[in-house]
């Protein structure tokens, strides 16, 4: 099976769509979403309706159980506590629902999809470093954990020994008796220095997973965020990819 990996839309539709055709010409079986479809940026509910639509399954994010009520905003920044309240009010009851349903966790194959860290999913923790990784691998089954959360593409890699490492690649075959944590990165808000939006693409078949990158009209995007109301730095911030 070739999978579509996409995390941390962030309610970017123009980002959305770009990478929804990268992965149309590419001929996956089935597209999976690691949570954060809202917040942030100015299109929230179009962006929930196509990834509701277009994926096999979705996992909530800390932005879409924020939109819920389900966690405390007190601890947001600025930006993000003023996107919540600005999108909020408009989600259909549709996407509302669709929010409700999705799970923490999932489990696809050999592999596992969760959108901040496997060990404690609730508690939004990232997954930055060797040292936030080592203790999340005993919480995953299959040779891996695909992760979103951070906006920042990371590979990490427990080796036969138990050691950890850091993988300085984006391209590779996962070997089967090793594990591997990967953060795929943001659609909607590229947090690498790299304002292009990110997705992947695994092929389970030959174990080989893609890190991908596509441009899209980041000033449409830019504008609408401006016309909205919603704070200009959130615009801003799209053009250098931080």
């Amino acid at each position: 099976m070739r999978y579509g990996l996409i995390s941390d839309i962030h309610a970017n539709l123009e980002a959305l769509e770009a990478v929804l055709s990268e992965l149309e010409k590419a001929k996956v079986d089935d597209i999976l979403c690691l949570g954060d479809l809202i917040g942030y940026g100015p299109d929230p509910d179009k962006c929930v309706e196509l990834v509701r639509t277009n994926t096999k399954y979705t996992i909530a994010g800390n932005h879409d159980h924020a939109i819920l009520g389900l966690i405390d905003t007190r601890f947001f920044n600025d930006f993000a506590k003023k996107s919540v309240e600005w999108t909020k009010v408009q989600l259909s009851q549709t996407s509302l629902e669709f929010l409700h349903t999705l799970p923490l966790v999932a489990k696809e194959e050999n592999f596992t999809l969760v959108h901040a860290s496997p060990a404690r999913p609730e508690a939004w923790n990232y997954i930055l470093s060797v040292d936030d990784a080592s203790d999340n691998f005993n919480y995953i089954q299959g040779i891996c954990c695909f992760v979103g959360h951070s906006h920042v593409p990371i590979i990490l890699e427990k080796n036969y020994d138990e050691t950890v490492s850091v993988i300085r690649k984006f391209e590779l075959e996962l070997q089967k008796d090793k594990q591997y944590i990967i953060n795929i990165g943001s659609v909607g808000q590229p947090r690498d220095l790299d304002p292009r939006a990110a997705y992947a693409i695994f092929d389970t078949s030959v174990c080989e997973f893609e890190l991908k990158r596509v441009r899209y009209d980041m000033s449409k995007t830019q504008k609408k965020i401006i016309e909205r109301g919603l704070p200009v730095y959130l615009a801003e911030r799209l053009s250098t990819g931080q």
